[in-house]
Formats: C-alpha cells, sequence, structure tokens
C-alpha cells in the first residue's frame, strides 16, 4: 500500500490556556514513553473536510491542554509535563488503495503500519509532540483516521474520553464532560506516607530465556501482529471449561470472567507456540485501571495515566500443560492484589526511589523501537469495558477499528466490531512463532 503525505500542521490550542508545569504522578512515571496507536475507519466520506478536523481539534485542546505541552526530564530519572502549548501534529495523506483492499482488517495491523504517524524518537524529549493525527484518505472515498498518543501523559481511558469529545466538538456539539487536571491525588515528589507493605514483582527484571543473560538477540527477530477474532460462544466456551469442577453454587466461588479466561488462554497457546523448555518462567503482565479501586475513588473523568502492572508468574510447562483453570486462577489472583491498600503501596514504593531509572529501563522505557516484553513473556491489556466504538466526526460510525500492535508479547483484547459478546486479540509475536500462535489458539477451544 502507498501512501503519501500531502500536508501537515502544527495545530494549538483555539484560546490561552493554562501555562505552566506538572509533576506527573508514579503512575505516568513508570510507563512507555512510546506513543500508543489507535486507527477508526469510516466508508464512503467523499465530502470529509479536514479544515473541519483541524479546528474542532484545535477547539479541544483548548480542554485538554495537557496534549500540546512537553515533556522533559528532572533529577532521578523523573518526568515532568509543561503545559505551554507547543501544539500536535495533523497529518493529511492519500492512498491508491480502497478499503476493500484491507480485507476483514483482521491482517491490518501489518499490512497498514503506513496508515500510522510514524513518531520520530531521534527528536529531543523536551521538542517532541504528546500527540500525532494522521488523517487518510482512500481512492474509494473510505478513511483512515489513526492516532498517536503518549502513553506517559495518559492512559487508554484518558484518551478516549479527548477522542470523543474532540469528536462532539467536530459535529458542533458542546463538551459532554470536562477533563479533571488535578493529579494531586497520584502526584510525584512528594515524600513518601509510609513504606511499601507489599511486595512488587512488577518491578523485579522479568526472566530471560534459558542459557540468555539479555534480550538483544530476541529484539533482533521479526515481530508481526494478528488480530483473532473469538465470537461470543467461543468465549463462553472458554468460561464454561475454566469454570469446570468449580464450586459456583451458593456464590462460594465467582464464574472466572471473559477477560480472565481469554488471558488464561492466550497466555497458555504463547508458552506452546514459542516451544519452552518446561522448567522455563514467563511473566505475565496485567495492567489494572485503578480508579474505582481507590478509596476514595478517582474522579471519573480523571485525565492521566490511572493504571499500574501487576505480574502472574508462572512456569512455562505448567502454564502450557495444566489446566485452563489453573491459568486463568493465577490471572485472578494478581488481579485481586489491587486494593487501595496495594496501590498506595506502589506509590509509595516509587516515591522512595532516588533514580526511577532501573525501573523504567525493565520496559524498555527509553528504547527507540518501543516496549518489548519479549519471549517468554506476555502483556495483555484489556480494552473489552472501554468505549471504543462509536466514534463519529461527521461521517458517521466507524466500520472498524483496532490498535496498532509492532512488538513481541504485546497484546490487546478488544470488543468485536460487531458486538453482541464477541472479542478480538490484537497480538504481536516473534513471525516464526505467529502461526503456530494461531492453530493453538483455535485448537484449543474445540477441546
Amino acid at each position: 500500500m502507498k501512501v503519501s503525505l500531502k500536508k501537515h500542521w502544527l495545530v494549538k490550542p483555539a484560546e490561552p490556556t493554562w501555562n505552566g508545569t506538572v509533576s506527573l504522578s508514579e503512575c505516568d512515571q513508570t510507563f512507555s514513553l512510546v506513543h500508543v496507536p489507535t486507527i477508526y475507519y469510516y466508508r464512503l466520506c467523499h465530502d470529509c473536510d479536514t479544515s473541519i478536523i483541524k479546528t474542532s481539534l484545535s477547539k479541544a485542546l483548548v480542554h485538554f491542554y495537557p496534549l500540546a505541552g512537553r515533556l522533559r526530564w528532572i533529577e532521578g530519572s523523573r518526568l515532568e509535563l509543561d503545559c505551554d502549548a507547543s501544539g500536535v501534529v495533523l497529518m493529511e495523506a492519500e492512498t491508491n488503495a480502497k478499503l476493500d483492499d484491507l480485507g476483514d482488517f483482521s491482517l491490518s495491523p501489518d499490512y497498514s503500519i503506513s496508515l500510522f504517524p510514524r513518531v520520530d524518537y531521534t527528536i529531543p524529549i523536551d521538542e517532541l509532540p504528546l500527540l500525532f493525527v494522521q488523517l487518510t484518505k482512500f481512492q474509494c472515498g473510505g478513511i483512515a483516521l489513526s492516532f498517536a498518543i503518549s502513553h506517559a501523559v495518559v492512559d487508554g481511558q484518558s484518551a478516549l474520553c479527548f477522542l470523543f469529545e474532540w469528536a462532539r466538538l467536530a459535529l458542533g456539539e458542546p463538551l459532554m464532560s470536562a477533563p479533571v487536571h488535578d493529579r494531586k491525588v497520584l502526584r510525584a515528589g512528594e515524600p513518601a506516607i509510609r513504606p511499601p507493605t507489599f511486595e512488587h514483582l512488577q518491578f523485579n527484571p522479568p526472566p530471560l530465556l534459558i542459557g540468555k543473560s539479555s534480550t538483544e538477540y530476541e529484539k533482533k527477530n521479526v515481530t508481526k501482529g494478528s488480530m483473532l477474532k473469538l465470537t461470543k460462544n467461543q468465549v463462553e466456551m472458554l468460561r464454561k471449561k475454566a469454570n469446570q469442577g468449580r464450586n459456583l453454587e451458593d456464590n462460594k466461588e465467582r464464574s472466572y470472567t471473559r477477560y480472565e479466561v481469554v488471558t488464561a488462554h492466550i497466555w497458555r497457546c504463547a508458552c506452546k507456540a514459542r516451544g519452552h523448555k518446561f522448567e522455563k518462567p514467563t511473566n505475565l503482565s496485567i495492567c489494572i485501571d485503578i480508579r474505582n479501586r481507590m478509596n476514595p475513588p478517582l474522579p471519573k473523568p480523571y485525565f492521566g495515566n490511572a493504571i499500574i502492572d501487576v505480574v502472574a508468574t508462572g512456569v512455562s510447562g505448567d502454564i502450557a500443560s495444566g489446566p485452563l483453570e489453573c491459568a486463568a486462577r493465577r490471572v485472578r489472583t494478581a488481579i485481586e492484589m489491587v486494593t487501595s491498600d496495594y496501590i498506595n503501596s506502589v506509590i509509595n514504593f516509587l516515591k522512595k526511589q532516588e533514580d526511577l531509572s532501573k525501573y523504567q529501563d525493565i520496559h524498555a522505557i527509553r528504547s527507540e523501537d518501543g516496549p518489548s516484553y519479549d519471549n517468554p513473556n506476555l502483556a495483555v491489556t484489556s480494552w473489552i469495558s472501554l468505549p471504543l466504538l462509536g466514534l463519529d466526526f461527521g461521517w458517521g460510525k466507524e466500520i472498524y477499528m483496532s490498535p496498532g500492535i509492532e512488538y513481541d508479547g504485546d497484546c490487546v483484547i478488544l470488543p468485536g466490531n460487531e458486538g453482541h459478546g464477541s472479542l478480538i486479540v490484537a497480538i504481536g509475536l516473534q513471525a516464526d512463532h505467529g502461526e503456530a500462535f494461531k492453530k493453538f489458539f483455535y485448537e484449543d477451544i474445540k477441546c
């Protein structure tokens, strides 16, 4: 697919905004500096007016002004955000392809990589925009609207809040919910109130392949993204399989959720596809939204990162050969650790660190190639409950949306575009492991 960039703009807030420096929270400090990509496809938009996108984006930045700022390093390998209204990048592009060339979009993470904004990480961080937008017009009149948003500033929930409010402004509608920019609850730089009270495995170096002293060899292997569909019946089949033999009567045990069983299934299939030795340790990183887990809860429109990672651990042989229920139990145990006390312990643990670089480097924070969880590990993020669909800028609702998946071991579970309880698993794996993973992924559902 040939994509040609036609125009680009540096879009700034339409009105003067608050100007000053924001200390990022501990929840912001340990996430990758890379920009998280997402893409939406729209059918037959011959009347698309880029000026409406540009104008409404400028208006949206008045309310979401941190996105128009710039990051900078401060003492202790920490970041702060300079809200200086420097602006975000908007690009207009054209392609000689048609939307139908993408088929059912299941191969789009690789085929359509040129539809995503490309971020140049050689630019000094204090000059690097936090948001890139690319609008690509297809020969058939269709449109791809893609975003790359800095994960050091916002999480998925906050990013979606911005996108949907921006879309409302593009339609001439008022803002539905103003973002909350007060990060005092999670603010960095203050002395810890008390020492951490839990063990935080997510900050330990992840296991390497047996006989390896680093991940450099793994990073050289080509990674491919895949989009794997699960029907509602297939998801329920996995739940039934994981819950089989458990005492669910009288609420003595709680049924495993869709996320728990699908994540367990992905973990098992990855261990098989990667051909691990039985005794190989493997980590599963799980991203948890803490907005409603804190006491008191954070404001719903809190704009920033309100997520933390927890880790489920195991031995590859046990994960791959054991019943699905065993892997699902490990996933649930990790998730249930995340109470308000646990969250405060994580925050205090990070606040006590004079230098955060060793914890940031675990997830390749400064890597120009982006984060990589690397064989033998995995990270599975849930977008199941996020309001992903229905993003309308005046062209009607999207016909498809997906994240951009480029890195080994990175995985997102999102709702199927047709709804009705279906799911899509977007996963990046080394090319040598991808086909084997697909084979196990669907074979194990039939068992």
